[in-house]
């Protein structure tokens, strides 16, 4: 069969042979009568069409940097002699946020000032964009003041970046007490506890000027070092520094007091008490009340932690679902103890409005129930704000469980098992009420 022939190059009009559409008898005798051809056409058309012309102002684009292999990415970050990507190539893998502000102020021929890297780096979300900052510093005439040095230190420190965060430490010529705060801070997040104490003791080593006005940060950066891996000489040794220096208060009296928890030193945390309580300068805080307390709680010494609840409450410190719950399960687990103390303790919960507290109530439930006095106990249940959780449901069957109520622990369980609840404790009811 003869195909059909185009009678015009391409862009024009095609029209088929008429003496094929005459033999065939199935084709129209005019072109544009045909729904197959005019498409063609078409087609035709829009190829012949003349491409558009490049845009008057093309978006710039930033020195494309020496490819990189994939083992140059660290794939751990708690290896501190892992290689670092090189800021040019974090720069090209900034596809957005401060790399766009950078290019577009290149194209206006803007050049950014101080406050704009500052803000930059502020708002950076990974170390492709602090890294794209910092490329662009060093490609600028600009310089790197120590704000803006700190603010790229605190910046890479932020991502997790230790190893590019220790550079830029390297690299400044002037360093502060943020600055070295930042890095202190920095190794202790990521866990390099060793290298926080090494950094801290150059601190306090070749940073005479900063002996009077150390940062809280760094101090409390290597508290909290000292208490994970068990440096409990180290952290005397900077108790002794903070006597000299400051004194024992706030946050850094805080984390000396964690750390002789931690390391059940509760004389040594008494000492430290007792004398954030005569400094005039802030009220100890919450959170060191109650971490002192459940580390008395933990290691059984039971009217220490009472004692410690006791002198929280006469400095004049507001109580919490937190402190309270703490100091409920201490007199839960008091035998010998003075059933008025949980008494006083539920009463507090009231006063601070916090009665009605999902964890408030199960301490109250546990309390109550280890006690046998379990009309009181199912009393706090039910006045639980909002659902019960697990907890609460677990506590209240288990006193039932062992006061012997069996049937009031069975339907609790079944309860439980209706809400849709599923609590290790249900085993111990199981065999309880089997007896």
């Amino acid at each position: 069969m003869a195909r059909c022939s185009l009678a015009k190059p391409l862009g024009g009009t095609t029209t088929a042979a008429p003496h094929h559409s005459h033999r065939r008898g199935l084709l129209p005798t005019s072109a544009a009568a045909s729904p197959i051809m005019t498409t063609r056409t078409q087609r035709l058309s829009a190829l012949s069409k003349s491409p558009k012309s490049p845009p008057l102002f093309p978006r710039p684009k930033l020195p494309i940097p020496i490819p990189t292999t994939s083992n140059d990415t660290p794939t751990n970050r708690n290896e501190e002699n892992t290689d670092e990507l090189s800021t040019d190539a974090m720069s090209s893998r900034s596809s957005s946020g401060a790399g766009d502000v950078l290019r577009l102020m290149d194209a206006l021929c803007v050049a950014p000032d101080e406050d704009v890297y500052i803000s930059l780096l502020r708002d950076s979300v990974n170390v492709a964009e602090v890294a794209a900052v910092h490329s662009h510093i060093k490609r600028s005439a600009f310089g790197l003041p120590l704000p803006l040095a700190n603010r790229l230190l605190l910046a890479y420190a932020s991502c997790g970046s230790t190893v590019a965060a220790r550079k830029v430490f390297d690299e400044m010529a002037a360093k502060n007490g943020i600055t070295w705060a930042t890095m202190v801070s920095a190794y202790s997040d990521a866990c390099f506890h060793d290298e926080a104490i090494r950094l801290f003791s150059c601190m306090c080593y070749d940073a005479q000027e900063l002996a009077g006005d150390l940062h809280d940060h760094a101090i409390v950066a290597v508290l909290r070092s000292c208490a994970r891996s068990s440096k409990l000489s180290f952290g005397e040794q900077v108790h002794a520094l903070l006597v000299k220096t400051k004194g024992v208060c706030g946050d850094a009296g805080s984390s000396l007091l964690q750390l002789y928890c931690e390391s059940n030193r509760h004389d040594s945390a008494r000492q430290v008490v007792e004398t954030m309580r005569c400094s005039s300068q802030e009220p100890i805080p919450e959170a060191a009340w109650t971490s002192f307390m459940a580390a008395c709680h933990r290691h059984g010494l039971l009217d220490e932690a009472m004692h410690v609840f006791r002198d929280m409450v006469s400095s004049g410190v507001a109580r919490s679902s937190f402190s309270l719950s703490s100091i409920l399960a201490v007199c839960a687990e008091s035998e010998k103890h003075h059933r008025c103390y949980g008494q006083q303790a539920h009463a507090d919960a009231v006063k601070q409005g916090v009665g009605k507290n999902q964890f408030v109530v199960s301490g109250l439930v546990h309390m109550y129930a280890k006690q046998g006095r379990l009309a009181e106990a199912a009393r706090a249940f039910q006045e639980v704000g909002g659902e019960p959780d697990a907890v609460c449901w677990n506590a209240m069957a288990m006193g039932y469980a062992r006061g012997g109520w069996y049937r009031e622990a069975a339907r609790m369980m079944y309860q439980m098992k209706a809400a849709g609840i599923d609590h290790p404790g249900l085993n111990v009811v199981r065999m309880a009420c089997s007896r």
